[in-house]
């Protein structure tokens, strides 16, 4: 049935309130309040928006003093969602004031967004142990320390960038005490490298991601969870057996420093099975690299550039190579040959060529 428009006619009053609720959820709670306004149908429809968006709370608790007294005029008893944004320090002291309310609420999605720059450690001890909690995004520069209890069974999805060092225990625990957490992405500052832990339930696949201006590296194992601890710290890798690995260099890294990172990671990782290796470094001396024996390995894949000596120098470290596929590039966009070898016995059998 269609509905003839006429001249002046209100479309938006004929929307049902579930669509209405659905509109205001993209505003802010100041922009969701100042309908109310429009007119008498429109006058407490706020109060009912299962969402909460929080540019900054100072306007609030001047006029209601407390985060109880505001949401005491909501009715409904649910907030599914929760996003408290600020520029500055001003929500400082209200911050975790609103996350226990929104708790105690049965919230799903939490996004904190601050800007601080004070010493003080933020825990919000019961967001974490909230049991509805789907998402959670935290991220600003301020301290953060997880709590000591855990307990997020639905978790699936957790971001946090903050201004914090967490040792791997905390994050352990973080991760243990939620089963169904499918994407950890942690940026523990804004100028230091980036890890995110991928974990696929159905598949039983592990993806550890390591982030930094000079390499992507990413660590892939389908075994158990102990895997997590053994990729959080350099020196643990060693016991890492059954994985694949893709160590991407970038562009960028010309440097001796450089140079000593990537043999450290290679290092570390020399009992793994799989090792895809990429180079795009300008200016490289594989000569300064000291390269490990590679006592596991069975599959490698180079993208290097024609005139590399890892061509040679890699694969004579891998006594139990099977499979070598080597990746010729003139540049990190576009491969000119891609050569794969089958190896029995240090010897070679040329099976495919292609050349773009």
């Amino acid at each position: 049935m269609t509905i003839e428009s006429k001249a002046g006619q209100d479309r938006i009053s004929e929307l049902p309130d579930d669509v209405v609720y659905h509109i205001l959820s993209f505003l802010t709670i100041k922009e969701a309040i100042a309908t109310s306004l429009l007119s008498t149908r429109w006058r407490f429809l706020w109060t009912m928006l299962p969402s909460l968006h929080i540019d900054c709370s100072k306007p609030i608790m001047k006029l209601y003093h407390s985060v109880d007294v505001f949401l005491g005029l909501f009715r409904t008893q649910k907030i599914s969602r929760f996003h408290l944004r600020c520029n500055n320090d001003c929500c400082l002291s209200y911050a975790e004031e609103w996350v226990n309310a929104v708790v105690s609420r049965k919230v799903e999605h939490v996004n904190i967004s601050l800007c601080m720059c004070r010493s003080i450690i933020f825990r919000f001890p019961h967001l974490f142990i909230c049991t509805t909690l789907v998402t959670l995004k935290i991220e600003g520069l301020f301290p953060f320390s997880i709590p000591y209890d855990v307990h997020l069974p639905n978790l699936q999805i957790f971001h946090l960038h903050v201004n914090a060092l967490l040792s791997f225990p905390s994050i352990n625990k973080l991760i243990s005490g939620s089963p169904a957490l499918e994407l950890f992405d942690l940026k523990q500052n804004w100028w230091e490298s980036q890890l995110k832990i991928l974990l696929k339930h159905n598949s039983q696949v592990i993806q550890v991601f390591h982030h930094s201006s000079f390499y992507g590296l990413v660590i892939q194992d389908d075994r158990d969870y102990d895997f997590i601890s053994n990729c959080m710290y350099t020196h643990r890798w060693p016991n890492i057996l059954k994985a694949k690995v893709c160590l991407t260099v970038h562009h960028c890294a010309k440097n001796l420093y450089a140079n000593q990172i990537v043999s450290n990671i290679l290092q570390g990782l020399c009992n793994v099975e799989f090792l895809s290796l990429g180079d795009f470094r300008e200016e490289m001396d594989p000569s300064i690299l000291d390269l490990p024996n590679f006592e596991n390995l069975v599959d490698l894949r180079l993208f290097l550039k024609n005139a590399d000596s890892l061509f040679l120098e890699l694969p004579a470290k891998c006594p139990k190579l099977e499979v070598l596929e080597v990746n010729i590039m003139d540049d990190r966009y576009g491969i000119n040959q891609r050569c794969r070898y089958h190896i029995a016995g240090g010897v070679r059998k040329h099976d495919l060529s292609i050349v773009p």
